[in-house]
This record gives structure tokens, sequence and C-alpha cells, in this order.
């Protein structure tokens, strides 16, 4: 970006009230934190003369980013002149692209729900399997997502639990006899 498009940026900025972001350290490009946590980028066009500008969602949201079929994506990218003044662009993005930005962020917090949803039952499940056997369910760092569950009582029996969507696969690997007394335990639910 030249020195008049940074100075135009910040302008825009400004007038948005928005943020530089404390990781933007470039001098090719530029962005600044929405107040939803959302990032609006700014650069260099293509073509000499032009920014272009784009948004992103909340770093808590871009794993839950929807798939869109083509053309039902939400826009959420646009080029303007530098020749415009800062309050034109200011104008463009308001009507251009945080419109967009809302529906994706919409769409991203609305797939987050279902997960968390998800992910509470599957951890429920596994808890009433593990509770019993005085163990502890263990989740994915990053994802939340619960671990197949694992036990191993040597001599006695050794079992896996694996949550799915709607069901819990346990597999039990024992001497027949315990077997047999499962499988009587099964047959009177």
């Amino acid at each position: 970006m030249t020195p008049e498009q940074i100075t135009l940026v910040d302008a825009v900025a400004a007038l948005l009230s928005l943020p530089l972001d404390p990781g933007c350290e470039s001098h090719w490009s530029r962005f600044f934190t929405l107040p939803d946590g959302g990032k609006l980028y700014f650069s260099a066009g293509r073509k000499r003369g032009c920014l272009h500008i784009s948004t992103g969602v909340p770093e808590t949201l871009r794993e839950h980013k929807p798939y869109y079929r083509a053309g039902e994506a939400p826009k959420t990218s646009i080029h303007v002149s530098d020749a415009k003044a800062a309050p034109r662009i200011v104008a463009d993005i308001r009507r251009r692209l945080l419109p967009e930005h809302d529906r994706e962020v919409a769409a991203c917090t609305a797939n987050k729900a279902r997960h968390d949803d998800h992910n509470a039952k599957r951890l429920l499940a596994l808890t009433q399997v593990a509770a019993p056997l005085g163990e502890r369910i263990v989740c994915d760092e990053q994802s939340g997502d619960p671990l197949p569950l694992s036990i191993d009582r040597q001599g006695k029996f050794s079992l896996f639990a694996k949550p799915f969507c709607d069901s819990l696969k346990v597999e039990i690997e024992t001497s027949p006899e315990i077997a047999g007394k499962i499988a009587a335990l099964l047959a009177t639910l």
C-alpha cells in the first residue's frame, strides 16, 4: 500500500471508530478489529488506484464457517477506488460489506450453537459410561470435542466407548463368563 492509501485507510477506520488490530504490523495491508471481534482488512487492489477491502469472522467462529454452493456465499470483499473520499468509502463498506459480514457471522454463530449442543450430548453420553467406573472424560483442547473413552481393567475387562451423532459405540473385551453376565443384563433392558 502507498503512504497515501494508508492515510486514507486510517481515515476510513477513524470514521468507523475501529481500532487498529494489535497484530497489524505490515506495510502491505492494514486490518482493524470490528465490534463483534471480526476483522476489516485493507490492501492494495490488483489494479493501480484501487483498494481491496474484506472482512473476516471472529477467530472463535472460523472453524464453524458454513459451506456454500456457488453464488450463495456472502460477498465478504469489495474493491473501491482510492480516489474516493473517506466518507464515501465508509458508506460503501456499510452498504455493501458489513451486512454480508453480519450474515456470515450469524451463520457461523448458528453452526457453533449446533456444534456445542451436539458436543454436550456426546459428553453426557460418555459421562454416563465413565462415571460408574470412576473415570473422567477428556476433551480435545482446540475443538472441545470429547475424546473416545478407553478403560483397561487388567484381567477383568477392557472397554472402549466412542460417541457418534445420536448414539454411543461401546466395545467390551472380557472373559466369556463376564460377557454372559453383560448379555443377561442387556436382556433385561
